[in-house]
């Protein structure tokens, strides 16, 4: 292989302003038969088969930002002496391709020499500590091995520990990520050229057909003239996730200054779920360029680690009582339910946003992640229903809440906000507001239990947009989501501005230019959320009027545009707008224990229904990514997608297609996506 580049500054190649993962790679789909005869000196190992000018390069890689789409070409190689020789077709890994995207990101000399003796010919500091890691990586992905087979399943996001690869400020003569490491990372995708009879069918989203992430077990694999690869060569990394210890209990006696602190709050195996308090900075689930630095990764990891010596002992175990087994229909129902079982089981079935802190459940059960994503959907209908009912006796009902008794689970928030008297939202707009009267709206809030209502804009971008009504001239108003909290308590006023005390706090909380100009103090509130929606607390107390302390986005920070940012951002702009230091917190949450037996609904409890207005949003988001799908057969899929839950259900049947593999569409849904799907193939549900 080529010797992984050693210099230490940061992957960069010039970007280009298309966005789109596939028209770049559709650019060049005609070169798919295209061909490369090169000459190679009859003892090497490898042939020299790298495109070495920028003309040939240009034709089969191409950079959008920090991504690298590569069109693998035919290369057919023949040595000096053999003037006859029609050549052989050389064989290209994918570490191969991966590593040439890494040179030619760093603009380096493409004409090397494959060769795998090359990293310990070199006898330098940088090319011994490339082997090292790249050993470590693959050790690592065997004692995998160990325990997967055909009747366990190990996921390639809990394989790999993300803290021992290159970190910021690290002393590492090559910080940048080798080949191997980005594998693990899972920063690498494929789509072979023989997926579609069309080479440019590939890149059309509308076929359906997607690449595939690539893991470690795949570094020497070999590829085909014509396949095409996605590599993320410059990652997001999620460092804070690295610095906790996934397997502590957050309050752990033994915490000293050399050991990382923990993250459990509460831990329940029989019934299937830890809670954690989630770190700041953290992303709940797996990115397109980062597969392991995230919650389900890191508790999927800590899960795996517990388990593998017991598991090694059980399979050695079945191993030696293998002749005890007969060949009856009940042995091989039970063999067959083995074949397609998870060595670990990880879901979120509730969500927090990246940089939001505080309590978060993870399942360890499917059986759980079912139960409480059932308790999320009932919980935002129970609210609504609540809500409507009330209003319909009492002239003063609509801001007013009474804890619906029929809500299984309650969540508390709490922020920090900044306080705007210039931008009040308040009917009376046109004066300008003192801080004092702002605050006291706020409080009155809290003293009258006051619903905050909102409708949310369907969008799949942020900022999402929250209106206090629904604007009369919009198409489809039932798909504008109804938005609900009540803030529970108002912490006293604190000022950012007028002395020295004010001003270090405002430089604690923004840096020396983060601060918007328009706030003059902060204050702490207590909210309950009473329905789920994608940044339902940011969106609709900034329309209030009261942005979150840090929230970029909406307007509680001023978005940082230095060099330093851009870089951590990698050219994203949905990431420049992200903040880094968000002042929100989940701090309480209550959900009844879990009292059940078997994991499946009987399809009659009208807590599976959803509003129309969820299937209006998912209608939304299909005809935008020209996304479609073909069923054989009939049924239903009742989806909750949002802020808290991530939740579909199939069941029931169509009088036009009859009744189609419910177990099956459930089961694709899970693997293309971070849905919790459950299923009920019962009879007569429509």
């Amino acid at each position: 292989m080529l010797t992984p580049p050693s210099s230490s500054h940061s992957l960069r190649p010039s970007s280009s302003s298309d966005d789109n993962y596939y028209s770049a790679a559709a650019s060049m789909a005609s070169l798919s038969s295209s061909s490369i005869s090169l000459t190679a000196s009859p003892d090497e190992s490898f042939p020299k088969w790298w495109p070495s000018n920028s003309a040939s390069l240009q034709k089969y890689i191409t950079f959008s930002d920090h991504i690298a789409h590569v069109i693998v070409p035919n290369v057919t190689v023949s040595g000096d002496d053999d003037v006859d020789d029609d050549g052989v077709v050389a064989d290209i890994t994918c570490e191969n391709v991966i590593q040439w995207v890494l040179s030619a990101a760093m603009n380096r000399n493409l004409d090397a020499t494959i060769n795998d003796a090359s990293i310990l010919d070199k006898e330098t500091t940088s090319t011994l500590d490339n082997h090292t890691r790249r050993s470590r990586i693959i050790a690592e992905w065997s004692q995998g091995d160990e325990v997967s087979s055909t009747t366990t399943i190990l996921d390639p996001a809990y394989r790999h520990d993300p803290s021992l690869l290159p970190q910021e400020n690290t002393e590492n003569d090559n910080p940048n990520l080798i080949p191997a490491e980005l594998l693990a990372l899972g920063s690498v995708w494929y789509l072979p050229y023989s997926s579609c009879t069309s080479i440019a069918d590939r890149f059309d989203p509308s076929n359906g057909i997607k690449p595939t992430r690539l893991n470690v077990g795949d570094w020497n694999r070999i590829v085909q003239a014509g396949d095409y690869f996605r590599v993320h060569f410059d990652p997001r990394r999620f460092l804070e996730t690295n610095r906790w210890d996934w397997g502590r209990g957050s309050s752990s006696a033994d915490f000293t200054d050399t050991t990382k602190p923990g993250v459990i709050v509460a831990r329940d195996d029989d019934a299937g779920y830890l809670i954690i308090n989630k770190p700041p900075s953290t992303p709940v689930h797996a990115r397109v360029d980062n597969l392991v630095e995230n919650v389900a990764s890191s508790v999927g990891r800590m899960f795996w680690m517990e388990r593998r010596e017991s598991i090694l002992n059980q399979l050695h175990d079945d191993v030696d009582r293998a002749g005890e087994y007969d060949d009856g229909q009940a042995t091989k129902r039970k063999r067959r339910k083995q074949k397609i079982e998870q060595l670990v089981y990880v879901a979120t079935p509730q969500r927090l946003d990246q940089n939001t802190s505080g309590l978060l459940v993870v399942a360890s059960k499917k059986s759980f992640a079912s139960y409480f994503a059932k308790l999320l959907r009932t919980k935002t209908s129970g609210q609504l229903v609540t809500c409507r009912i009330e209003s319909k006796s009492d002239a003063n009902a609509e801001e007013k809440y009474y804890r619906s008794s029929s809500c299984g689970v309650h969540k508390t928030y709490r922020c920090l906000v900044c306080v705007m008297p210039s931008k009040s939202s308040s009917a009376d707009d046109t004066s300008i507001k003192s801080m004092k009267s702002e605050v006291e709206r706020l409080r009155k809030y809290s003293r009258e239990r006051t619903v905050v209502r909102h409708f949310l804009e369907p969008s799949i971008r942020a900022p999402k947009a929250f209106f206090s009504t629904v604007p009369k001239d919009v198409y489809n108003p039932e798909s504008w989501a109804e938005c609900l909290l009540r803030i529970t308590n108002v912490s006293d006023i604190c000022t950012v501005v007028g002395n020295k005390p004010s001003d270090e706090l405002a430089v604690s909380l923004w840096g020396e230019s983060g601060k918007p100009d328009e706030c003059v103090a902060v204050v702490e509130l207590e909210v309950e959320l009473l329905t789920g929606r994608t940044h339902q607390i940011r969106g609709q107390l900034a329309a209030e009027g009261f942005p979150l302390v840090g929230d970029a986005q909406y307007g509680g920070a001023v978005p940082d545009d230095c060099s330093v940012w851009k870089e951590k951002c990698k050219g994203r702009a949905e990431s420049y707008l992200d903040s880094e230091q968000l002042a929100l917190q989940c701090c309480s949450l209550e959900f009844l224990n879990p009292r059940y037996e078997g994991t499946e609904s009987d399809g009659t409890d009208k807590n599976w229904s959803i509003m129309m207005v969820y299937h209006q949003e998912l209608f939304y988001r299909r005809v935008q990514t020209r996304y479609t799908t073909t069923v054989m057969g009939g049924g239903r899929i009742d989806l909750l997608d949002n802020e808290e839950v991530s939740h579909a259900h199939v069941f029931g049947f169509s009088y036009g297609f009859g009744k189609g593999d419910h177990e099956k569409v459930a089961s694709l849904i899970e693997e293309h996506t971070n849905i919790i799907a459950t299923f009920d193939n019962s009879n007569g549900l429509y």
